[in-house]
């Protein structure tokens, strides 16, 4: 017999955030999900979206991650979740300094390039209590938000290391802000689905992005900055 788990409810009010008036701008939903099942042992799955790529490099990229945590999570938990986030992307040559909205705010204004807002909000408004995030992503592929829904991910994280898991599912969804549109791959973080020898990756720290995942994602990070660049550059006095 298969037990579906649902998520825990919780009090009102507890969807509360930074107030952010530009985050639905030219934006459009992308889910990510668990379904949690316990049958002789943990499966789980997660529905997740997306599929680009990046290399190991010597120098790395910079980006900068706002997290707006209107859960509470615990400073440990999060510091951990933002470590092993960061060691994922790590491979790729891309470094993430992680600013909490609390302390900044620079969470009131729009992201600006490489910059980008993670969520943590208690259950979300997806249409399945199953789904755990979502990528917010424009018809061009390009997006600025995600959210993780930190009270169903917790349904999962009672039989794995919660700041392990929440680490994880957020690199997944920073992975589809940085990759774009049709993510999903067929090994790696960005699996459609996780399942048992999936978990047991993320507990060991080796479910990563492929080697062509690291490749497509820095390339397009890369891209996407240098046109910034010559945009500004060409604005210069004595540029026409």
């Amino acid at each position: 017999m298969v037990t579906h788990v649902s998520p825990t409810g919780n009090r009102p009010g507890l969807e509360d955030r930074v107030h952010l008036p530009h985050f639905h701008r030219d934006t459009e939903g992308e889910d990510v999900g668990f379904r949690i099942n316990f049958s002789l042992g943990l499966v789980a799955c997660v529905s997740m979206c997306g599929s680009l790529a990046w290399t190991q490099a010597e120098d790395s990229s910079r980006i900068t991650v706002f997290v707006n945590d209107g859960v509470g999570v615990d400073r440990a938990i999060l510091k951990r979740a933002e470590m092993e986030a960061a060691r994922l992307f790590r491979p790729a040559g891309i470094a993430i300094e992680w600013r909490n909205c609390a302390d900044t705010r620079d969470c009131r204004r729009p992201p600006r390039t490489n910059e980008f807002v993670l969520h943590l909000v208690p259950q979300g408004r997806a249409r399945s209590d199953f789904v755990f995030g979502e990528a917010f992503l424009g018809p061009d592929g390009k997006g600025k938000y995600a959210d993780v829904f930190f009270n169903r991910l917790k349904q999962a994280g009672e039989r794995l290391n919660i700041a392990q898991l929440l680490g994880a599912v957020s690199a997944h969804e920073l992975g589809h802000l940085l990759l774009g549109l049709h993510s999903h791959a067929l090994v790696g973080i960005m699996e459609p689905t996780w399942g048992p020898e999936s978990l047991r990756r993320i507990s060991m720290g080796t479910l990563t992005f492929t080697p062509e995942q690291q490749r497509l994602m820095r390339s397009r990070h890369q891209s996407e900055s240098l046109a910034v660049n010559l945009t500004t550059g060409a604005e210069g006095p004595g540029l026409h």
